[in-house]
């Protein structure tokens, strides 16, 4: 990953995003990073991956949950509630 500070990726915008289109370039203020610049598609597939971890994690926790003797909902109460009929 390329470093640079705030006022080096200003002075030199274009070259700052010529590189962030081949890898992130991470942005420092005072010595501290404070942004990433990365390409687009690697940003989105970036964010898909942690939210399909997110889920996959609270799925887990669910399964862990009703493994333990959790109460669950049954799902006729749930439409029911909605206001959804089931077949």
């Amino acid at each position: 990953m390329i470093k640079t500070t705030a006022t080096q990726a200003r002075q030199r915008w274009a070259e700052t995003v010529d590189a962030a289109r081949r890898e992130p370039v991470t942005v420092t203020e005072h010595g501290r990073e404070t942004v990433t610049i990365m390409d687009a598609e690697l940003a989105r597939r970036a964010l898909e991956a942690l939210d399909d971890a997110d889920d996959a994690r609270a799925a887990a926790d669910a399964l862990s949950a009703i493994e333990e003797g959790e109460p669950t909902i049954p799902l006729e109460d749930i439409a029911r509630e909605l206001g959804i009929e089931l077949g």
